[in-house]
């Protein structure tokens, strides 16, 4: 078998790899809240777990913990305990190799092509309920149904009365306050159709012509400020 010379002295040149090494990412995030999250929730997003509900309720000075609003924008207090970059290193550089001798080798017959065997689904694992989360649900339930009571023969009668139409009950004063003409947020906002403008505090009267004037003023009409909160679940 005949030997043959192969050059293997070619200098290689220095390159980058990647290698451990972090970047720290910002301290505080800014989070915008949606349809169904709590601060659990929130937390396990950022960081795993619900170690951040007490930071991030002190941040965003936040009195209820269950009672946050869709839409509204929360500082999240990470730490810098954000996912981190990978930071490129330069590799040493490789000194050259001397010449070898490389023999020949016998071509080798291809193995025979093994067929594929298909992959099992893993079975998934029922979705488990959050017990933070059913418990704030179950509270917004009852707080809704309570309010459903007695305004029956008071708040919403005098909303009707005002002007009010039932859908604009169900749909936007229900999820926003709960029927309660003294509902205030976290955030500032006030009222059966929660505002920071004056309306927010006046009677029940006052407040429902508010929600209407405002209704035609941003919307065009009652029908769409509805259909919007419908879709949007904010207003």
């Amino acid at each position: 078998m005949q030997l043959k010379k192969l050059l293997l002295g070619t200098a290689l040149t220095a390159g980058t790899v990647f290698a451990i090494g972090t970047t720290s990412a910002n301290a505080d995030e800014i989070y915008t809240i949606q349809t169904n999250d709590t601060l659990g929730k929130i937390s396990k997003e950022f960081v795993g777990d619900k170690s951040l509900v007490d930071s991030i309720a002190e941040t965003n000075d936040i009195k209820d913990k269950n009672m946050i609003y869709v839409g509204e924008e929360l500082t999240i207090p990470t730490d810098g305990n954000s996912e981190q970059a990978p930071v490129q290193q330069e590799a040493p550089e490789v000194q050259e190799q001397p010449e070898q001798q490389v023999e020949e080798q016998p071509e080798v017959s291809e193995e025979p092509v093994v067929e594929e065997q298909p992959v099992q689904e893993e079975a998934e694992e029922p979705e488990t309920v959050d017990a933070e989360e059913q418990a704030a649900s179950e509270d917004a339930e009852e707080l809704a149904a309570e309010a459903e009571v007695s305004n029956d023969g008071s708040t919403k009668a005098q909303f009707l009365a005002a002007g009010g139409t039932e859908e604009m009950w169900n749909t936007i004063v229900m999820p926003e306050s709960g029927g309660r003409p003294d509902a205030v947020s976290p955030n500032g906002y006030q009222g059966l159709g929660q505002t920071k403008e004056s309306w927010g505090t006046g009677s029940v009267e006052e407040q429902t012509k508010g929600m209407i004037n405002y209704a035609n003023d941003r919307y065009g009409s009652v029908e769409q400020a509805v259909s919007f909160r419908s879709a949007n679940n904010w207003w």
